[in-house]
């Protein structure tokens, strides 16, 4: 047992009681997938836990099914005296005291919280799988396979620039050691969209919410090599609408394109004007984005912007 593994179990057994594990909102396959494994990982370190997810996107429940794990049972609340541990993300606005935070989203300003790790990798479910193996958790097959899957899928197929070339070469191998559908897992990685779908499902897909400094950000984003002007404006549209209805300071909408290998970035103010930013990578929202729209809303608001 390692001493990160020892300083986990000390914060959990600290809170005492039953630890709610949870990923962000509207959770994708690599947050779905972490709660899994950290389940796993509490359960065989005897602390009491359940997942409660706020939501899952259609994807998470469609690839984890595949797995055997139903994703709708997943879902539950989070009430105030709750302990919290958060995977795949290290903010929240649900109800609960934050125990412990396992991430992979850099940040300059990290939660105090009695455990804290956070790892800048691909994706969250390889550092949950690598804190199974240094607490002595039995790893199997499914597991790994787990891992490799939310790799591929949280990273546009190992195309992401959160992920480096030694992490994708070892997805690569991982997968074909494991047998997995190397065509499949790039697939649903790239999740190119349809374009005729109504242009407020394509402005609403990977809804995430931010606080920043008291300062409310939100931002989604949509994978398709199909986007055309007269489409951009629709759904520019329907984010100024949503951006008044929510109240908030800002909102990132990100347009990717892998299969040019590029990425735009479209900031929405409340008084209705865009700022443009084109990027000649396919960058993560993650690692890339919401670390520099942080820095800058917190300095707004402070009152040096």
């Amino acid at each position: 047992m390692t001493q990160r593994i020892k300083d986990l179990l000390g914060a959990l057994q600290n809170a005492g009681g039953c630890i709610a594990i949870t990923g962000h909102d509207a959770a994708d396959v690599d947050s779905v997938a972490a709660c899994v494994l950290a389940r796993r990982l509490l359960c065989a370190l005897g602390v009491p836990c359940r997942i409660a997810l706020s939501g899952a996107d259609k994807q998470s429940r469609r690839v984890m099914e595949r797995f055997g794990e139903d994703v709708d049972a997943m879902i539950g609340r989070t009430e105030a005296g709750d302990a919290l541990l958060l995977v795949d993300h290290h903010q929240t606005l649900r109800p609960g005291r934050v125990i412990a935070v396992i991430d992979h989203h850099p940040t300059d300003y990290p939660p105090a919280c009695p455990f804290l790790l956070i790892e800048e990798r691909g994706a969250c479910t390889a550092t949950v799988l690598d804190l199974m193996r240094e607490a002595g958790v039995p790893v199997f097959a499914q597991d790994e396979k787990l891992a490799v899957t939310a790799l591929y899928l949280d990273t546009i197929a190992l195309r992401s620039t959160k992920i480096t070339k030694q992490e994708a070469a070892w997805g690569e191998r991982e997968a074909k050691r494991l047998g997995l559908d190397e065509d499949w897992l790039r697939r649903e990685g790239m999740r190119l969209r349809d374009m005729t779908l109504p242009a407020r499902e394509l402005a609403l897909l990977g809804r995430k919410v931010y606080d920043f400094g008291g300062m409310r950000v939100l931002s989604t984003y949509v994978q398709t090599d199909a986007m055309t002007d007269a489409r951009l404006e629709e759904i520019m549209n329907v984010l100024r609408a949503e951006l008044i209805a929510e109240g908030a300071a800002l909102w990132v909408y990100l347009v990717h394109n892998p299969m040019a290998m590029r990425s735009t970035q479209y900031d929405l103010l409340p008084d209705g004007s865009v700022v443009k930013t084109e990027y000649d990578c396919l960058v993560s929202r993650g690692k890339d984005v919401m670390p520099r729209v942080e820095k800058m809303m917190r300095k707004a608001g402070n009152g040096h912007g």
